[in-house]
This record gives structure tokens, C-alpha cells and sequence, in this order.
């Protein structure tokens, strides 16, 4: 069973070649470690796929990433 079974409004992204890319380029511009790791996936993911901006709750966790802008909901 897929995900988008579950929840059928949710569209799951891949993570390309270019995703990849583009995250190796935001942690060599901002290293960091542990779990913040992901929210430069998350980034990556979202500037892949030209979606912007992105909302979420953690605007502190996006604010240092200058390719995205970064919303409250």
C-alpha cells in the first residue's frame, strides 16, 4: 500500500539526482549535523521541484537558506 492510498491529497516528491545536488551544495554553503540535516532536504526538495515558498512552524529551522521564502501557516 502507497502512502498516497492513505492520504490521497498528498503528493509525494522524489528525491532526484538534482534534489541530491542541491542539497550537497546547501550543506556545503551551511554544514550542519544530526537532524537538521533533513530540513536541507526538505530545502532541496522543495527549491528541485520550484515549489515556493514553503510554510511551516520551524521558520528558524528555513530562515538561513536564502533560495527559499519561508511562511508561517
Amino acid at each position: 500500500m502507497a502512502l498516497s492510498d492513505l492520504v490521497p491529497f498528498l503528493h509525494v516528491l522524489p528525491v532526484t539526482a538534482q534534489t541530491v545536488d542541491g542539497w550537497m551544495k546547501l550543506l556545503r554553503d551551511r554544514p550542519v549535523t544530526g537532524a537538521d540535516v533533513f530540513d536541507l532536504q526538505i530545502a532541496a526538495t522543495t527549491k528541485a521541484n520550484d515549489l515556493n515558498p514553503i510554510y511551516t512552524f520551524n521558520v528558524s529551522d528555513f530562515e538561513a537558506i536564502r533560495c527559499l521564502l519561508v511562511v508561517t501557516p
